[in-house]
């Protein structure tokens, strides 16, 4: 009996010393659609987890590269008691914030092994709209993150990649602030859309964008340009992508 209080205790300690701990790590996030160089920060405490991105940019006398927040920086906030994650998303000059259940990921364990940052990891992988990932993670902090809106995997993931090398994130730094502040939903009170209607409203921004291009190459006498591969991660329209062009 006192065997089992005593582990029982232990564990409360344990619990309760995770919700007191804020979880930062800095992730090197890499997304080949995108030109920028960009690091991913996240946040976890108390069952919510913000990340966000931050693009390198040159600064400074010397103009030395330096990470920070820019105007297209991406907020995406997890509410694990609520079950859902919000997050921004930019279709041409329109800001728009998402909602989503969190439960969007099937995992298939594996048994590749690896170690990051010092820590054992154990791996899964999954398909998500239209690309599969693999995601290594590990068991030995008391907390339950990952970046993105990856989800679903006991512990942190350190470590996520899609198997074509389009996107990757992996852990740089890791730390544990004790009493560190409150996390608050970035998004609170703002109006939400799920990702069909983005899709729907996507769709129909990609209509007006080949429209408007074929028009302008009529105009000026040329041929239509070709479609580049599309900057998005998710994949919305299957085949050709594209990026509007300005000029």
């Amino acid at each position: 009996m006192k065997a089992l209080l005593t582990i029982f205790i232990l564990f409360i300690s344990l619990t309760s010393q995770a919700q007191d701990t804020e979880l930062k790590i800095i992730y090197d996030y890499v997304n080949h659609a995108v030109k920028n160089t960009h690091h991913m920060e996240l946040r976890a405490k108390d069952d919510v987890v913000l990340s966000y991105t931050i693009r390198m940019v040159k600064t400074g006398p010397r103009k030395a590269n330096t990470y920070k927040l820019t105007a297209d920086s991406t907020l995406l906030y997890k509410d694990y008691a609520s079950n859902y994650l919000k997050y921004e998303e930019r279709l041409g000059r329109e800001q728009l914030v998402m909602e989503e259940d969190l439960k969007l990921f099937k995992w298939t364990k594996i048994r590749e092994r690896d170690s990051i940052l010092t820590y054992p990891c154990r791996t899964a992988i999954a398909e998500f709209r239209g690309r599969e990932y693999k995601a290594y993670y590990t068991t030995k902090l008391k907390h339950t993150a990952a970046p993105w809106k990856f989800h679903g995997l006991p512990g942190v993931v350190l470590k996520v990649c899609s198997i074509d090398d389009v996107v990757s994130y992996q852990a740089r730094s890791i730390e544990l602030i004790e009493d560190g502040a409150p996390i608050t939903n970035p998004f609170e009170g703002e109006k939400t859309i799920s990702f069909g209607d983005f899709s729907k409203k996507y769709r129909a921004y990609h209509r007006d964008v080949v429209k408007m291009r074929r028009k302008r190459a009529a105009q000026q006498g040329r041929a239509m340009p070709e479609f580049n591969t599309a900057p998005r991660v998710e994949i919305i329209i299957p085949d050709n992508r594209f990026i509007l062009n300005t000029d």
